[in-house]
C-alpha cells in the first residue's frame, strides 16, 4: 500500500469515527407534556417571552443559531452559513404542567 493511500485511508477512518461520535452525543427531545415547566426552565433557560392564555400561559423559547457547511467549488473546498431559528412553545396549566409542546426549525 503507497503512503498516500494509507494516509487517505486514516482520514476516511477519523472522519467516520468523528461522525459516528457526534450522533452519539445528541440528546433526544424529550416528551414534555405532564412534566412541571420547572424542567424545561432547567434545560432551556429563562424562556424569551411568557403569554397569558385561556388555559393557563406559554411559554415560548426562541433559538438562533448558525449551520455551517462545506461544499467543493471553483478552486477548492467553499464553507457556507446559514442562519437556523429554533422555537419552542410550551402551554402551561395553573399548576405548573405542561399540558402542550411544539417546536418549529426555521
Amino acid at each position: 500500500m503507497t503512503t498516500r493511500r494509507a494516509i487517505a485511508s486514516l482520514v476516511a477512518g477519523v472522519l467516520v469515527l468523528g461522525v459516528l461520535a457526534g450522533c452519539a452525543t445528541l440528546q433526544p427531545e424529550p416528551k414534555w407534556e405532564g412534566r412541571k415547566i420547572d424542567e424545561a426552565i432547567a434545560r432551556y433557560g429563562p424562556p424569551t417571552r411568557v403569554i397569558p392564555d385561556a388555559n393557563g400561559k406559554v411559554y415560548v423559547w426562541k433559538f438562533t443559531h448558525n449551520s455551517y457547511s462545506d461544499s467543493p467549488g471553483i478552486g477548492g473546498m467553499s464553507t457556507s452559513r446559514e442562519m437556523r431559528t429554533t422555537v419552542r412553545m410550551m402551554t402551561v396549566n395553573a399548576d405548573g404542567i405542561i399540558t402542550s409542546y411544539n417546536r418549529q426549525d426555521q
